[in-house]
């Protein structure tokens, strides 16, 4: 994955949940949309930080949340890659290593299901 990139695909993401365990899933969803379902992976805990409230606060996680960030990749996503994009730029501004999920879940469920028939 290029460092300069701000999106990634779900190949991609796909690969990267293969390869590597120590990366944050963040849905930035709001959390009735999250507790009705989100992305799920086999290692790795998908954490939820609606983007309103992110740009509410102008801080996208709390302090001690944001060092043990510090050094993890982190994918956000939403629905449809729109929330997920500005959420990613935002964390980009406060120096987290941030991409967003292009196509968000409607990608990811699509790409998974075609994935299964293969």
């Amino acid at each position: 994955m290029m460092m300069d990139k701000n999106t990634i695909n779900c190949q991609e993401l796909q690969k990267l949940l293969e390869e590597n365990k120590d990366l944050i899933l963040l849905d930035v969803r709001d959390e009735e949309k999250f507790l009705a379902g989100t992305f799920q992976a086999n290692h790795v805990k998908t954490l939820n930080r609606p983007y309103l409230i992110m740009k509410e606060t102008q801080e996208p996680v709390d302090e001690p949340t944001a060092q043990s960030w510090k050094d993890k990749p982190i994918i956000t996503f939403c629905t449809s890659g729109n929330k997920a994009g500005k959420a990613a730029t935002l964390l980009r501004e406060h120096g987290f290593h941030a991409v967003s999920l292009e196509g968000g879940l409607t990608a990811w469920k699509a790409f998974e299901s075609g994935v299964e028939k293969d």
